[in-house]
């Protein structure tokens, strides 16, 4: 049954899409994702880098989550169609996450279309990699609506990265340009960072007090137990740390309530908000503590400690998987306990240098001083139609 749905929606907007097809394809370049509202830090630095070395192109962003509730999800049909209409008068189209139009759609032969994974390096396993299983969809709704079809091109942060991501995305390890992607710029630009953590002082000024900044990253539950039990762990923390010596940001994942809680002097005062992420609020971090999340590969590009708070890996890790082994790839030093986190903290410990060193060349690796403006060359060729495979990957 949710086959033939499928194909019967398929046909529908293939039909509709025919005539967006007859206008004649621009030298436009289009953002589109269901991740957030507004563009994503690799959007903006993307969008930013045609703006001013390629003017000559257009740029159309359309950012939107599908909105929850049956009137939210009607009312998305008109964002649909604006996606119809850039897929089908744009020479390139860049998403951050799988969408039904690009997946489902019969696109002309001169689009492009580059998918640049919302996340760095590979970790949990996500997309075709849990097909069947707990987290993951079954492979009939994958197959039906032709989940991850229609890539050119797929963007991973480093060369060990790309075995995981053709599980991940079902396509093949030619497609793969392990170039990096823009967000390591701004992660190693030493005046963004200035920048953001100027605004940050700002925004929280009593974070400027010159103690050393803790920063909790952790990734998101999905159901209403693991939520609980995650801000019991989360409380124990904040009961745990040493005021004196440090601060402690809490920032909580977009998916869950995207706060952030700022405590400086107490675990009974704390200020909150929810202006930054946790990639800006690494501008000042002097330690990250995450569990399950990507973001450690951010930490450890930016170079500090990662600690991994994994008070319920036995559950988290049977039923979600890691594409490498959680418990001795990671350059970190794991405790169930916030008592053993804080106290390697305390105690100025972090993983052997080398192993961080190691990990960061496999999965993390800057190879170009501006990542972001490798794109715009890719972009400007493929547009140009003088693109000559050079990114793209070799075993």
């Amino acid at each position: 049954m949710k086959r033939l749905a499928a194909k019967i929606l398929e046909i529908c907007l293939n039909c509709l899409y025919f005539f967006f097809k007859l206008k004649k394809s621009q030298n436009r370049v289009a953002f589109i994702s269901r991740q957030s509202e507004t563009p994503s830090l690799d959007f903006r630095y993307l969008i930013d880098e045609l703006k001013t070395n390629y003017p000559q192109y257009e740029v159309v962003v359309l950012c939107k989550m599908i909105p929850s509730g049956l009137g939210g999800k009607i009312g998305y049909i008109g964002e649909m169609l604006r996606q119809m209409k850039a897929l089908a008068t744009s020479k390139v189209v860049v998403i951050d996450g799988y969408c039904i139009l690009v997946s489902m759609l019969r696109h002309k032969k001169d689009l492009k279309v580059i998918q640049i994974w919302h996340a760095l390096g590979a970790f949990k396993r996500f997309g075709k990699s849990i097909l069947d299983k707990e987290g993951g969809k079954s492979s009939a709704t994958a197959q039906a609506f032709k989940m991850h079809n229609n890539y050119d091109f797929i963007a991973t942060s480093g060369d060990k990265c790309v075995p995981h991501f053709s599980e991940a995305f079902g396509q093949p390890e030619k497609k793969f340009i392990p170039i990096g992607i823009p967000r390591m710029d701004y992660l190693t630009d030493e005046n963004e960072n200035s920048r953001i953590k100027a605004e940050i002082l700002n925004a929280y000024p009593a974070l400027n007090n010159g103690k050393k900044n803790i920063l909790y990253v952790p990734t998101f539950r999905d159901n209403e137990a693991d939520t609980a039990e995650l801000r019991t762990a989360t409380q124990a923390l904040v009961n745990q740390v040493n005021y004196s010596e440090f601060n402690l940001i809490v920032k909580h994942h977009v998916v869950d309530t995207n706060l952030e809680e700022i405590y400086v002097d107490s675990r009974m005062n704390v200020q909150t908000g929810q202006r930054f992420t946790g990639t800006d609020f690494m501008a000042l971090a002097d330690f990250c503590i995450t569990d399950y999340s990507s973001i450690l590969y951010e930490a450890l590009l930016k170079e500090l400690p990662v600690y991994i708070y994994c008070f319920d890996s036995n559950k988290y890790i049977d039923e979600r998987g890691f594409y490498i082994d959680f418990w001795l790839d990671i350059p970190a030093l794991y405790s169930k306990s916030a008592k053993g986190i804080c106290d390697f903290i305390s105690s100025n410990r972090r993983a052997d240098e080398n192993k961080e060193a190691a990990f960061k060349a496999d999965y993390v690796n800057k190879k170009f001083e501006s990542i972001t403006g490798e794109y715009g060359k890719l972009i400007d060729e493929l547009i140009r139609g003088t693109y000559d495979n050079r990114y793209n990957y070799k075993s």
